[in-house]
């Protein structure tokens, strides 16, 4: 990598690290969407790995909103949160094992629902506005596990 990218990294890194628990569940969100959209084009195309790959993300990201549930503090919509998680989830995974773009067009449908909702939230509530959600120190993001990117 040279040396322009590399601070293009560490400048992304340092945004999403700074950011409130309210907009990087939004950035999620917007990457969980974007990456079953594009699934949806490559499956509709028959573009198999294409189409795998994007599915593998999207569930990746899914999985990472439902790790970061707290349960404890979260309560009832906690718990709400971590089934339709768990069901989007094997969606995606069903999705990817019939390569059928209906699963993931209802994915899609609950991730937009969750996402205006987490925005209103945020607009309503500048404190922190993440029921259920842990609290991540900077640095300790898992990573590997989130691609925003396309």
């Amino acid at each position: 990598m040279n040396s322009y990218t590399n601070q293009q990294n560490a400048y992304r890194k340092a945004s999403v690290n700074t950011l409130d628990q309210n907009k990087l569940i939004v950035m999620l969100y917007d990457g969980a969407i974007k990456q079953a959209g594009f699934a949806v084009e490559h499956i509709k195309k028959n573009e198999i790995e294409k189409a795998h790959n994007a599915l593998v993300k999207a569930k990746n990201i899914v999985s990472e909103l439902m790790s970061s549930l707290n349960m404890e503090k979260g309560g009832e919509v906690a718990k709400n949160l971590k089934s339709l998680y768990a069901f989007m989830f094997s969606q995606l995974i069903e999705a990817n094992m019939n390569k059928e773009s209906k699963p993931v067009v209802t994915v899609i449908g609950l991730l937009k629902e969750l996402r205006e909702a987490w925005i209103h939230i945020g607009n309503t509530n500048k404190a922190p506005a993440v029921p259920g959600a842990r609290p991540q120190q900077p640095g300790k993001m898992n990573e590997k596990r989130v691609n925003l990117k396309g």
